[in-house]
């Protein structure tokens, strides 16, 4: 959180909120000059800080109603190839390098354990997997 005041993260925790918040919107909640809320927001995505706006989207109630990670063991001299087969995979949430007997977590969501079948099988090709289907998320941050 360097170069980073109370006021940058007040701005960042609204806009997590309610990132279709307009400027004034969040300057009247900040007691702020609108020009001033303007420019801390252009520094903060300069800066990094905000990667980006995002809808969040009820996946359940489009069709995906099973979420599951998976855990795989990727050799180093695949993981390129690895990596390319991920970034083509819409089913994927997320994608972890982590430590352990598994190299890689992945969350992904599928419309049928028939489909998370499939891809669990394509995924084997690159390594040992072990995969955790999840009956209810009791808490989602974003």
């Amino acid at each position: 959180m360097n170069n980073l005041d109370q006021m940058d993260v007040q701005i960042m925790n609204l806009l997590k909120m309610n990132a279709r918040a307009s400027v004034g919107e969040l300057a009247g909640q900040l007691d702020m000059e609108t020009s001033e809320v303007e420019q801390r927001i252009d520094n903060l995505e300069r800066g990094g800080y905000i990667k980006g706006y995002y809808t969040d989207i009820d996946l359940e109630k489009i069709g995906y109603r099973i979420k599951a990670f998976i855990m795989i063991s990727v050799l180093p001299e695949d993981q390129r190839k690895f990596y390319d087969f991920i970034q083509k995979e819409d089913c994927i949430l997320e994608c972890s390098h982590i430590t352990g007997p598994f190299s890689m977590l992945l969350k992904v969501v599928f419309p049928s354990t028939s489909d998370l079948d499939t891809f669990i099988g394509q995924l084997q090709e690159f390594g040992r997997t072990e995969t955790q289907v999840v009956f209810s998320t009791v808490l989602e941050r974003h």
